[in-house]
């Protein structure tokens, strides 16, 4: 049987999250909060210090195992040899940010606050972080495979961080718009197409270059 203070985190911890939805961080009020739950505000300041150890009740589990699977994929696919990288450089991609909607969407109301509620608190600059690692392992991808004797374009690391941050705000539209998981699935697989054509280019892939290399 539940303790009488687990259901009253519980209780708080719900009204919360419609006060943060409706009037997202900065506007939202511990008082509001408090009165929504019907307790006093002493009493949810015992509970929580402020509204940011609030936030972070509610999103950081989802947060921390989006960006952990995100980076341990990275990381995982800079281990594999340089040829290895050039084949599979689109479909591990694709396997993995399939995975990422899965996690984004089991755990949907925490998104929503991350990617349009959050402004002011300490995960404003959620996507920023994941923008960043993207862009230094893009980086490091190209000086991988030119270290290996494979040519491809060098990418400038402020035009590869815009592209970076162009897709990765883009692939968050779907949790802005409420979009359907497998709806999302689709857009976001379009939007892959996109700029995988883009960095193939820049790259200076030719355009049948994966044909080439299962001829091999």
């Amino acid at each position: 049987m539940r303790r009488k203070n687990e259901i009253a985190v519980d209780k708080i911890l719900d009204c919360a999250k419609e006060e943060f939805m409706e009037k997202g961080f900065e506007g939202a009020s511990m008082r509001t909060i408090a009165e929504r739950a019907g307790y006093t505000t002493g009493m949810l300041y015992a509970r929580f210090a402020d509204k940011s150890q609030l936030f972070k009740e509610l999103v950081d589990d989802a947060a921390e195992k989006l960006f952990r699977y995100f980076s341990d994929s990275e990381n995982a696919f800079a281990d594999l040899p340089p040829e290895q990288q050039l084949s599979e450089m689109h479909t591990y991609v694709e396997g993995k940010v399939d995975e990422m909607i899965d996690i984004i969407y089991d755990r949907f109301d925490a998104f929503k606050l991350i990617v349009c509620k959050s402004a002011g608190s300490g995960y404003e600059y959620y996507i920023d972080k994941m923008i960043d690692v993207e862009t230094a392992n893009t980086l490091r991808f190209i000086d991988a495979l030119n270290s290996a004797g494979i040519r491809i374009n060098d990418v400038r690391a402020d035009l590869s961080h815009m592209l970076s941050s162009a897709m990765f705000n883009g692939i968050f539209e779907v949790v802005a718009h409420d979009l359907p998981r497998e709806e999302a699935r689709g857009y976001i697989k379009q939007v892959q197409d996109f700029f995988n054509a883009g960095w193939d280019n820049l790259l200076g892939l030719p355009s049948d270059w994966q044909k080439s290399l299962k001829r091999r």
